[in-house]
């Protein structure tokens, strides 16, 4: 993983990404690395590129002490770190429950992400902070160092409800999709556009990212390149502008090459 981000650093990616999950779903031996211990890491064996979790999930975590740890992976980074934040989906029930936590309803996890970014926002100040929330309560909590980002890190909400991208206009610094073809692309970029115009927020100054998988098939293709562009083209929005790509284990340097490629010859 250390030698894929410093390809994607020489190669000029803009970002590397981890997943957080406990015991993945979709891998039948359920082995994976804690998404945050591994992004301190990542950021130690990389000097430019931005690195991010895609996405952290809200219900694990209590969200003074995320705080905490994203101040300090951003330290460590040197002001590289991108939060990116949800609700957890329900592929995800087994894996949260085995471990102890709840799974709550959609109303609940709704309210939790948006208590979670602004405890988190505020305990950056670095001033004490003292919460009696309807999840969450704090009392004095200071979170120093602060970030070395200058308000914070970036946080970007990742999910495909419609309740998500408007939480995402009001709160956050970007939107990430993904599993929706273009149409249905278009008409959260509409909700989201209208939802901006009702805060008088600018919607520039939300990222709207894709993220999908890539296929081995794809790379086994005799174009590797087209298949990968025609994959994002047909699930990319008006307003997309990052893309974000899961690799299967046996991709080598000339698919993230390819990739790099079918992206500019969109953007």
């Amino acid at each position: 993983m250390f030698e894929i981000a410093r390809e994607c650093e020489r190669l000029g990616y803009a970002s590397v990404w981890v997943y957080d999950h406990l015991t993945p779903y979709w891998r039948s031996s359920h082995s994976s690395l804690e998404a945050w211990t591994l992004l301190s890491a990542v950021a130690s064996h990389t000097s430019k590129v931005r690195i991010g979790t895609l996405v952290t999930n809200v219900n694990l975590r209590n969200p003074a002490l995320l705080a905490k740890m994203a101040s300090t992976v951003d330290n460590i980074s040197e002001g590289r770190l991108i939060v990116g934040l949800g609700v957890g989906d329900k592929m995800s029930v087994r894996e949260v429950e085995s471990y102890g936590y709840r799974f709550p309803p959609l109303e609940e996890r709704l309210g939790r992400l948006r208590e979670t970014i602004k405890v988190m926002r505020t305990l950056w100040s670095g001033k004490p902070v003292s919460v009696q929330g309807k999840f969450y309560s704090l009392s004095n909590a200071v979170c120093l160092p602060k970030p070395k980002q200058e308000n914070g890190p970036p946080i970007w909400i990742g999910g495909r409800h419609h309740r998500l991208v408007g939480l995402a206009a009001e709160l956050a610094d970007g939107w990430n999709h993904w599993g929706l073809a273009a149409g249905k692309v278009r008409e959260r970029e509409k909700l989201l556009l209208e939802r901006c115009s009702s805060l008088h927020r600018d919607p520039n100054s939300i990222t709207q990212s894709w993220s999908g998988t890539i296929a081995t098939e794809t790379l086994s293709s005799a174009n590797p390149t087209e298949r990968m562009r025609a994959q994002v083209f047909s699930e990319m929005g008006g307003r997309t502008d990052y893309f974000i790509a899961s690799f299967p284990p046996n991709a080598d340097c000339k698919a993230y090459e390819g990739f790099a490629e079918a992206v500019r010859s969109i953007s």
